[in-house]
């Protein structure tokens, strides 16, 4: 729940999954970049998905609730075209009382056909939840302005999780390459890969067990960069070999002797993070 959100905007955010990295390292490397300490802010964020049937996650919408404490509000994602390792999504953030879904708010919003008859029904059920602790430390500069996160915690289907260790940028204002090279250079000092998979993701893969490695094999070499980002996700075990397999089919030679025997092992090699966005951002500017 961040209080810099308006009722309506575009989320820009970039992502990196991080292993075997305690909360304390976060401020260190902040600190060796920044040159001074900045405070965090700790909460525990509670949250619950709704979907009927899969429907909304067909059309790429994520509908939550959210509590910190005793604040609670409702939100609203709309999936927007991938650009590069940035999760482009357009939010609504709507105040509720308690955690239960405001029917009357989501009856004026312009979503998909099928999903507004979903609502129009009031069909929508809780189908997961996740319950995390989020450290926030928000990072002014003079051309950028942005809020770092770094989220702890599982998301639960039953009696199935999926552990998320993630670090999150969010864009408040400013240049977004300048956020991205931020992002980049605190991945420089953490184990940690780009992150594709959202929280929404995640639980709806447990609803229905399917495992990531299970999905059809890229036709496109382009696409090996989003399987090189599953494998290494805990949600897919990780993968190793499937890891070192998308390496290989990307086709960089240097990337391979640089990554491929630490990524084979299982590790994370400092520096694959950056080269996964940066392939990333080729790959969108058409330079592939």
């Amino acid at each position: 729940m961040n209080p810099t959100s308006t009722p309506e905007t575009i989320e820009l955010e970039l992502k990196f999954g991080l292993r075997d990295c305690g909360i304390d390292r976060i401020p260190l490397v902040l600190k060796d970049l920044l040159r001074y300490d900045i405070l965090a802010q700790a909460n525990t964020l509670k949250n619950a998905y709704y979907d009927y049937q899969g429907v909304l996650h067909e059309h790429g919408v994520a509908i939550r609730t959210r509590s910190v404490g005793n604040r609670h509000e409702m939100t609203v994602k709309v999936r927007q075209a991938a650009e590069s390792g940035l999760s482009r999504r357009e939010e609504r953030n709507i105040r509720i009382p308690e955690p239960v879904l405001d029917y009357g708010a989501l009856d004026e919003l312009p979503l998909p056909d099928p999903v507004k008859t979903v609502i129009k029904n009031r069909s929508l059920d809780p189908v997961f939840e996740n319950v995390f602790e989020r450290t926030d430390w928000r990072i002014t500069q003079p051309d950028c302005d942005l809020m770092l996160s770094l989220d702890r915690g599982s998301v639960r289907v039953d009696n199935r999780e999926s552990p998320i260790s993630e670090l999150e940028l969010e864009l408040i204002s400013g240049d977004v390459n300048r956020m991205i090279e931020f992002g980049c250079q605190l991945a420089d000092s953490l184990p940690s890969f780009m992150a594709i998979i959202s929280k929404a993701e995640r639980g709806d893969r447990l609803i229905r067990s399917a495992h990531p490695m299970q999905d059809l094999k890229p036709r496109q070499r382009r696409d090996w960069l989003n399987w090189l980002s599953r494998a290494l996700d805990p949600l897919s075990g990780p993968a190793p070999g499937e890891a070192y397999l998308a390496l290989e089919e990307l086709g960089e030679p240097e990337a391979l002797v640089m990554f491929g025997e630490p990524v084979a092992r299982g590790e994370l090699p400092l520096g694959l993070a950056r080269w996964m966005v940066e392939l990333s951002l080729e790959s969108i500017r058409g330079t592939d």
